[in-house]
């Protein structure tokens, strides 16, 4: 939750007098006080602490009715019972974030903007800057585990084992891909 919450308040970003706050750190600046800065960080930090906090007791209420609905756990039903309660338990979680993450914008969008929103380069440059060499080896990573995983419980070359081919293919080229590309925008 820490890296949620000094994410959002990386979108504040020190402007001389007061803060700029930028949506997702690429959209028009617009200027706001610290007052206001701080008071957004907080109304944040209490409704990810809210959103975070409700998926307790509704995971206990997912497992109690799984329990008590399909006691078979191995079972199709319970597997397609348990994440669907997953899916109904962290979508609305995610609904909430995303709503709170955009509350400062929809407070400020009447205020005059102090310039241009960042160009694409900019904020993939901006972006990419932010990833570590390290995470982008841990991504390619993860990408072999999986393959190598899955491959001792399903055969990875046919059916549904393609999937986890694929999965952890694009994961290793998706690192490698950006690891490129922020060794050629950091030349610049």
């Amino acid at each position: 939750m820490q890296q949620l919450r000094q994410a959002f308040a990386n979108q504040f970003s020190d402007g001389g007098d007061g803060f700029i706050y930028r949506k997702h750190q690429k959209g028009v600046p617009v200027r706001v006080s610290e007052l206001e800065r701080d008071a957004f960080v907080a109304t944040f930090s209490n409704r990810i602490r809210f959103a975070m906090w409700s998926i307790v007791p509704a995971t206990f209420g997912l497992i109690l009715l799984l329990v008590w609905l399909t006691p078979d756990s191995d079972s199709p039903a319970a597997q397609i019972a348990m994440w669907g309660g997953i899916g109904a338990i962290l979508l609305p979680s995610m609904v909430m974030v995303y709503w709170a993450w955009g509350a400062p914008s929809r407070e400020l969008e009447h205020r005059l903007p102090e310039g241009p929103a960042l160009t694409k380069e900019e904020a993939r440059a901006l972006a990419l800057s932010k990833i570590t060499y390290g995470q982008l080896a841990l991504v390619a990573l993860i990408g072999g585990g999986v393959v190598w995983k899955m491959s001792t419980k399903t055969d990875i070359f046919r059916g549904f084992g393609l999937v986890w081919l694929i999965l952890g293919a694009a994961l290793v080229v998706a690192a490698g891909v950006q690891a490129l590309r922020k060794r050629r925008f950091s030349q610049r």
